[in-house]
């Protein structure tokens, strides 16, 4: 049993967070449940602010307690130093760190924003929405920018080794949207320069002659800046050995832990990942050719 509770009678400013604490169904009964057994394996990891924190900010929080479960019941062996990445393992005598991060939506009267998902009621109308993509790409790069700038002052610090591999791992739940993914995948589509599928169509016999992924090297936000894609293609982010996705949250999650992540090796990282390290999920084998990558996903 845990030394101390995950939810308190305590104020919370987070509705997930309150509605899991009071839970009245069987969906929230059952996330709190899930919730507890978690915090049953990751107490002893988490820092002294974790059960304060979550009060606040509870998909964050819950993610990085989630990736470090995953990991201990994959059988590593664990670190979470406090300053530092969230969560080492050691795989074959190599230091692999893990830093979870969950984008926002980006600030109020922002132009950028991701816009609020209309939520349907039971017995509504279907509603259509545009999933506005290059708004939540750049959530997705945002978030990229900030942990790849910790892992620099980590590893000017020291409690990062210049030999040890460095993951950002990403749980894009709370920009809305995020209920599926796209072709190709956004993780995809921020690592490398790769935007929408296209198809080319025959106007003679409107048979399709070509098919594939048109160029992006960068999404231009609303006041007109231009702001990179390809995060794998730039130099500042050397550093970062892959990236690695899940959309998991309390209520929605599979059926088996970490069967939904995406992990994607970074071709130009100076300490790349293990070539035979894998998680459960997709992994995206890269390939080189001479003037391009390609991913090839292979489910673990």
């Amino acid at each position: 049993m845990a030394a101390t509770p995950l939810f308190t009678d305590a104020p919370a400013t987070d509705v997930f967070y309150r509605n899991l604490r009071h839970a009245t169904n069987e969906y929230t009964r059952k996330a709190l449940a899930d919730c507890q057994a978690l915090w049953e394996i990751y107490e002893p990891f988490a820092d002294p602010e974790f059960t304060t924190e979550l009060r606040s900010n509870f998909d964050a929080r819950y993610w990085e307690m989630y990736l470090t479960t995953v990991l201990i019941r994959e059988g590593y062996e664990v670190c979470c130093p406090k300053p530092g990445p969230d969560v080492g393992i050691k795989f074959k005598d190599r230091r692999i760190w893990f830093e979870a991060t969950s984008p926002t939506r980006g600030a109020d009267n922002q132009a950028d924003q991701v816009p609020a998902q209309r939520v349907v009621a039971p017995g509504d109308d279907p509603v259509v929405q545009d999933v506005p993509n290059e708004k939540l790409v750049l959530r997705y790069l945002n978030s990229i920018s900030v942990k790849n700038d910790q892992y620099t002052t980590w590893l000017k610090d020291g409690i990062v080794a210049p030999d040890e591999a460095f993951v950002i791992a990403i749980n894009p739940r709370r920009l809305g949207f995020e209920y599926a993914d796209t072709q190709p995948p956004r993780i995809i589509q921020a690592a490398f320069t790769i935007g929408s599928p296209y198809v080319v169509i025959d106007t003679r016999t409107f048979k399709q002659v070509d098919a594939g992924y048109q160029f992006r090297d960068k999404i231009t936000k609303a006041s007109g800046n231009p702001v990179s894609t390809g995060v794998f293609h730039l130099d500042e982010y050397t550093g970062l050995s892959a990236m690695l996705c899940s959309r998991v949250d309390a209520v929605n999650q599979p059926e088996q832990m970490g069967t939904d992540f995406q992990l994607v090796p970074n071709p130009r990282a100076k300490i790349p990942l293990p070539q035979d390290f894998r998680l459960k999920g997709t992994y995206f084998r890269i390939e080189h050719t001479k003037d391009s990558y390609t991913a090839i996903p292979e489910t673990n």
